[in-house]
């Protein structure tokens, strides 16, 4: 048996039961009813074939079988509905693809705000206009086109695969035009030469430490003061990660420690408690012993560098922390990736699924950041 049956949006759907007892609901991918009636007219030819064992049976008939470019079908899944092909996707990127968490943290973020738009379609529903909408719905929000660009590949390479798996028979990602992306011009952020200056000029001075101070605060993207009260006990050195509490957004964070700071660190010398970066004793200063440096001080001789070297008067210490976000964004790693690793609220990720931890998971974009290489 086979019949068809129009669904809200006013496409034609057909259903049918094969010969095996398997049920199909298949999108014809057309709202005109004429149209539709040829997809069931190819069924109903096929399923008496499939009866008297000319054909193994009919399957999952698709764009290809209904124009006759294929004797048969091949025998695909019934179709899925955007939330079970993210559990599907999930699955077996994680235990069939081994992609890092990351990237399927990444493909989530995607496909949920393509879902907030589109609806919980069945993906095979999915059309054209959707994919538009939901591009247009990104850049009302001040979605940057960066991000947009990053996630429109990450849905493209996932229906790709969906088309592969049997789930869908077109990829709507793959028609859709990708607006080209401006590189930005920043004034605040300081150039990696420039940074690599500056480091290659403290450490002449004999200042290792300061340098040192420095790097944790590129590395991490980390305000002044969230390093500057960061104790040893904050890192976790078998995780590689750091636990450090924000100021600003009275949140406490846990952080990757990337390649580069991780070499740092292991240069360092390490001792089990205290501040990482505090005051030594002195006969005038023996009060303040293994206090943290003073935040006017680090400014300061941040500053003295900057002047000497010819620096833009403007840089300060947050400079660094511009620099990593910057730098980030060029390597093509999305706007809320980003704001995850610097701590930041990001209005796509304020989901109970995303904590103030799932920022480790990005440790591959932020091991892109490295300028002691």
């Amino acid at each position: 048996m086979a019949g068809l049956r129009q669904r809200k949006n006013g496409f034609w759907f057909l259903e049918y039961r094969d010969i095996d007892g398997q049920r199909y609901r298949v999108s014809t991918g057309t709202q005109d009813e004429k149209k539709a009636k040829i997809w069931l007219n190819k069924v109903e030819e096929l399923l008496p074939l499939a009866k008297l064992g000319i054909i193994p049976k009919v399957g999952r008939v698709d764009a290809d079988v209904i124009a006759g470019r294929k004797k048969e079908s091949i025998e695909e899944k019934d179709s899925l509905t955007l939330s079970e092909f993210r559990e599907k996707y999930e699955d077996r990127a994680r235990h069939d693809l081994e992609l890092s968490q990351g990237s399927i943290d990444l493909n989530n973020l995607a496909l949920n705000s393509f879902l907030k738009v589109a609806g919980n379609k069945f993906i095979d529903e999915i059309t054209d206009d959707d994919v538009i909408a939901w591009k247009r719905r990104l850049t009302g929000r001040g979605i940057a086109k960066a991000t947009q660009a990053i996630y429109h590949r990450q849905l493209r390479a996932a229906f790709n695969r969906a088309i592969k798996w049997g789930f869908a028979v077109k990829n709507p990602f793959a028609s859709v035009e990708v607006a080209k992306v401006p590189r930005p011009e920043h004034t605040k952020d300081m150039s990696l030469e420039e940074v690599q200056q500056l480091l290659k000029a403290v450490e002449e001075k004999g200042d290792h430490e300061f340098a040192d101070y420095l790097r944790f605060l590129l590395y991490l993207g980390a305000r002044r003061n969230e390093v500057l009260f960061l104790k040893w006990e904050n890192l976790d050195l078998e995780e590689m990660t750091v636990r450090l509490y924000a100021q600003k957004t009275k949140r406490t964070l846990v952080l990757p420690i990337n390649k580069a700071l991780q070499r740092v660190i292991e240069e360092m010398e390490i001792v089990e408690e205290g501040f990482i970066f505090r005051t030594k004793s002195n006969s005038r200063g023996a009060r303040k012993k293994g206090k943290p440096w003073h935040p006017d001080s680090v400014s300061h001789w941040f500053k003295k560098y900057v002047d000497g070297l010819g620096l833009p008067s403007h840089y300060s210490l947050h400079s660094l922390r511009h620099t990593y976000a910057t730098h980030l964004r060029s390597q093509g790693v999305p706007l809320d990736v980003v704001q995850k690793l610097l701590g930041h609220a990001s209005p796509l990720t304020t989901d109970r699924n995303y904590d103030h931890s799932i920022a480790v998971h990005f440790r591959q974009f932020a091991d892109l950041l490295d300028v002691d290489s």
